[in-house]
């Protein structure tokens, strides 16, 4: 096993706020600037058409109110007050498409600023220009990781500080959902290559990936809770009776009552035109519009209910169609992109956008409830009984495809979020992937959450199963990163992702780690105790292998909540167990004498990292963070007592 080191790739910027020179920060870069100057000038026309606008109603408004007493024949008045009136709608259309145009900008600065502040790992930056934007993504939320997850929380996939924020934006719910199950659970060795030549192709073209994600961040957010809920309209019961699909008790609206609507009002229309032109008596029209209102008022209610329904539990779905439109006329000739993409139009010929589409108007259409007039078109026209029937058809029209097409959708958005790291970071890798051995061997591997200034990489290898990485050294001195970085290449690679090194190969593995680990007074839990239940379902995890891949276990410290001889027992047993049950892995350690074992010892690839202490004044602990071979002969937890003045003089 080699344990070589060498230095991250430069940067291409050694400030900064410095102009960039190359790559994707150069890109970003000009990006960020082009952008930003087209917002600061679309601003500028807006503030001058609104002005402008303002000033044209109040003269027209005046002109109108005052022409009889101006003194000038009223014509004059007149006709300028249709004229700056009718000049303030075009600057009300034009102000309209000011707004939506400066919008699109703002959201393709905020792309370009993330990308830069990605870069520099500056997440604080980050999270203020998507929050700027309206921009949440609820796994960048603090406390997303579950505890209990094989590894989620120990290597920081989720979170304000974490892998996801890495990624590029998934704006749906379903992109959302999409992609935190490929971070949390690793796919076929099939659909994994098929993905990373997804991310290949949308990686090269950040152009056309770019204008993907503007009109992602365009959608309203939907947020899970509210997804979930549109599901369960589109399997209600039907309204209308008699209806084929659906099932379940409800209050349907009889069919007389569509016939009626659709048959009444034109007949109502008609007969009340006839009788404005003298051709029909005044009471014509009035016993089909009396039927009307009593169909509008005893429907009335369970009508209202529907519409407030639909509207509630589709919140933002109905502006997606630009978004599908987008994907549906992105041009790629990668198989795994068109394959998604070719989702989006159903068996029956359905396009997404054109019925996610449909579905707004109609939605808008229901809104209108909230019209001081819509108590005239309800009963003149029985609107909401034309609107319910359109919903009904959009529902028994798209019901077994419109979960498709965001499946599709959100599938595209994950591989795009992964593209965004990979055009981010060049000189990363994707993994190649074997059968068998199992393991993983990375060259330059390094941790992805740290800038490429700071981080130091390392050739490392983890395999076959009856060995393992024993990695000795220090406080702070790069143990626990380490183990992270094995770990986030196992996740990123098996995800579809490139993953921090120059080059990786791994079989396919199941990641399962134990390393950061908490007491729970409110559940009764020790430290040692929370400890032993981690590493059991860890051992249980490596003995239920069965048809599954290899288990890739990381133990950061074993059993640090109790004695040093137990745990130096505990250890043997655990590390024992997991090499008879041809897991593969890596285990960090302060026990030097954990390797005295005969059989843990010729099972064991030994490393370390050391630490310097210089006296610049006063005593100064730093660490290379270079990965060595053997053993660590050092140790620095009393010179760091000393450091900060709790050494045994200074404590008398």
């Amino acid at each position: 096993m080699t344990t070589t080191t060498s230095e991250a790739p430069p940067d291409s910027i050694a400030d900064p706020d410095g102009a960039p020179e190359q790559g994707p920060r150069a890109r970003y870069h000009r990006a960020a600037e082009r952008h930003g100057a087209a917002v600061a000038e679309l601003e500028v026309a807006s503030r001058r058409v609104e002005m402008v606008r303002l000033v044209t109603f109040l003269v027209g408004a005046v002109l109108g109110l005052l022409y009889d007493d101006l003194p000038v024949p009223p014509v004059f008045p007149v006709t300028g007050a249709v004229v700056f009136l009718g000049a303030f709608l075009l600057l009300v259309v034009r102000h309209r498409r000011l707004r939506r145009r400066l919008r699109r900008e703002r959201a393709a600065e905020t792309l370009a600023r993330a990308g830069l502040l990605r870069l520099r790992r500056d997440w604080a930056g980050l999270h203020a220009a998507l929050d700027e934007f309206g921009y949440r993504d609820p796994l960048l939320e603090p406390e997303t990781s579950d505890e209990t997850h094989p590894y989620a929380q120990d290597l920081d996939l989720f979170g304000p500080t974490s892998v996801r924020a890495l990624l590029g934006p998934t704006p749906t719910a379903t992109g959302t959902q999409t992609l935190r199950r490929w971070l949390e659970a690793p796919g076929p060795v099939e659909e994994v290559r098929r993905r990373q030549a997804a991310v290949r192709s949308l990686a090269a073209d950040p152009e056309g990936r770019d204008a993907l994600a503007i009109e992602g961040l365009l959608v309203d957010r939907v947020h899970r809770s509210e997804w979930t809920a549109f599901l369960g309209w589109l399997e209600r019961p039907p309204l209308l009776a008699g209806e084929a699909w659906g099932s379940g008790d409800s209050a349907t609206l009889p069919r007389w009552v569509a016939w009626s609507a659709r048959g009444l009002p034109p007949l109502t229309f008609a007969l009340f035109v006839g009788w404005a032109f003298g051709l029909a008596p005044w009471w014509g029209w009035l016993p089909t519009f009396a039927v009307q209102f009593v169909v509008a008022w005893r429907w009335g209610g369970l009508l209202g209910s529907y519409l407030k329904d639909a509207g509630a539990r589709s919140p933002g779905l109905r502006r997606h169609h630009p978004l599908f439109a987008a994907w549906e006329a992105y041009e790629t000739g990668e198989p795994a992109i068109h394959r998604a993409r070719a989702a989006l139009t159903g068996p029956s010929g359905l396009r997404a956008s054109e019925e996610v589409r449909a579905l707004g108007r109609y939605l808008d259409a229901a809104e209108s409830r909230s019209s001081m007039i819509h108590g005239i078109f309800r009963a003149f026209f029985l609107w909401d009984v034309h609107v319910v029937l359109g919903l009904e058809a959009w529902r028994r029209r798209t019901r077994g495809e419109v979960t498709g097409w965001f499946e599709a959708l959100g599938e595209l958005e994950a591989l795009s979020a992964l593209a965004t790291l990979a055009h981010d970071q060049p000189d990363w890798s994707f993994p190649e992937f074997h059968a068998s051995p199992p393991g993983l061997r990375a060259e330059a591997l390094g941790h992805p959450l740290l800038s490429d200034a700071e981080r130091k990489t390392s050739d490392v290898t983890v395999a076959p199963p009856g060995r393992f990485l024993l990695v000795t050294g220090s406080n702070m001195s790069g143990k626990s990163t380490l183990l992270r970085s094995i770990g986030l290449a196992a996740v990123l690679g098996q995800a579809g992702s490139v993953v921090c090194a120059r080059r990786a190969e791994m079989s396919p593995l199941r990641t399962f780690t134990s390393m950061r680990i908490h007491d729970s007074l409110t559940a009764g839990v020790s430290l040692f105790m929370a400890e032993l239940l981690r590493l059991k379902a860890l051992v249980d995890a490596a003995d239920a292998s069965g048809e599954q891949p290899a288990l890739l276990y990381l133990i950061d410290e074993v059993l640090q909540g109790t004695n040093s001889e137990e745990r130096r027992v505990a250890a043997r047993r655990i590390i024992t167990h997991l090499l008879d049950a041809h897991a593969v892995g890596a285990v960090t350690t302060h026990d030097l004498a954990l390797h005295e074992d005969p059989r843990l010892d010729r099972a064991s690839a030994k490393v370390h990292f050391r630490e310097t202490v210089e006296a610049r004044g006063e005593e100064v602990l730093t660490f290379d963070y270079k990965l060595r071979p053997g053993l660590a002969t050092s140790r620095n937890a009393l010179k760091l007592l000393r450091i900060v003045g709790l050494d045994d003089e200074n404590a008398s």
